[in-house]
C-alpha cells in the first residue's frame, strides 16, 4: 500500500501535429503518511517532444518540494513539441522519488503520461467539445 498519491495531467489534452506547441504538465503529489516527505522527479521524453522550447532537451530533474503530512503539492513542467510532431501518442516518462526525514528513499513511483498530436483541425474539434 502506497503512503503518496500521485495524479499528473497536461493542458491541453490534445496538440497540433505538424507545429510548435507548448503544453503544461501537472505533478500532484498528496500525501497518506503521518511523517513530513520530501519529492523530486525525472522526467524523459523522446522527440518531438522536449523539455526546452528552443532544443532538444529529453531528460530533467525537477524538485515538487516538501510535502507536509496528510496534505498535497503540486508543480508544473512546460512540455514543447518540435515542428516535426506527427498524430500520434507520445509519452512522457516520469519517475518520483519521494524521501522521508532521514533522505532515504520513502517509496519509488514509475508513471508514464500519454501527449496526444492531432491534425489541427481535429485537435480543435476536441478542444471545443471539451469546453462544452
Amino acid at each position: 500500500m502506497t503512503s503518496t498519491i500521485v495524479s499528473v495531467n497536461i493542458e491541453p489534452a490534445m496538440l497540433k501535429a505538424y507545429s510548435k506547441n507548448e503544453a503544461m504538465l501537472h505533478i500532484n503529489v498528496a500525501s497518506k503518511s503521518d511523517q513530513i516527505l520530501w519529492c523530486e522527479s525525472e522526467i524523459s521524453v523522446n522527440s518531438p517532444l522536449s523539455l526546452s522550447f528552443d532544443s532538444e532537451l529529453a531528460k530533467g530533474k525537477i524538485r515538487i518540494g516538501i510535502v507536509e503530512p496528510h496534505h498535497a503539492i503540486s508543480k508544473k513542467v512546460n512540455i514543447y513539441t518540435r515542428p516535426n510532431n506527427f498524430p500520434d501518442e507520445y509519452e512522457i516518462n516520469l519517475l518520483l522519488f519521494i524521501y522521508d526525514r532521514d533522505g532515504a528513499i520513502f517509496e519509488r513511483i514509475e508513471q508514464k503520461v500519454p501527449v496526444i498530436c492531432q491534425e489541427s483541425q481535429a485537435a480543435e474539434q476536441e478542444q471545443q467539445n471539451a469546453k462544452q
